[in-house]
């Protein structure tokens, strides 16, 4: 296992961490996003169970068994890296068109850089996998 896909299953570690505590608490989940359940329509909970919650876990277990185990790793690294590349642009996106709606704060911030850092990990195996001429998985 080379240091980007050791430093990529780090990163999981601590998605599938997230994921595993929002799953059991999911205020932690609401308090993260900075999102309330409705309790004039339920479900909210478990909508943060769902989502925040069993999906952040399963997904990043999914890579750490493909990073063990070989199979289908790169994939996995790829969608990873496209998921959180994906929320920081959304975060980015609202950072420009939303100012005045109060997206300026340091929550918005630190969940970019964060979101960021976890792009650039999840990338990283599949950037040397394919310098390293690979063909394509």
């Amino acid at each position: 296992m080379d240091i980007f896909t050791i430093l990529a299953v780090i990163a999981a570690v601590f998605g599938a961490g997230l994921g595993a505590y929002a799953l059991v608490r999911p205020e932690f989940g609401s308090n993260l996003t900075r999102l309330k359940a409705d309790p004039l329509r339920p479900g909210g909970y478990a909508e943060f169970r769902a989502t925040l919650g069993g999906m952040m876990l399963l997904l990043h277990l999914a890579y750490i068994g493909a990073a063990v185990t070989g199979f289908g790793a790169i994939g996995a690294a790829a969608v990873l890296a496209a998921g959180w590349g994906g929320a920081a642009l959304g975060r980015v996106v609202s950072l420009l068109l939303d100012g005045d709606k109060g997206v300026r704060v340091q929550h918005t911030y630190v969940s970019v850089a964060i979101e960021i850092v976890m792009t650039a990990i999840f990338a990283a195996p599949v950037a040397a996998f394919v310098l390293a001429g690979r063909p394509t998985p």
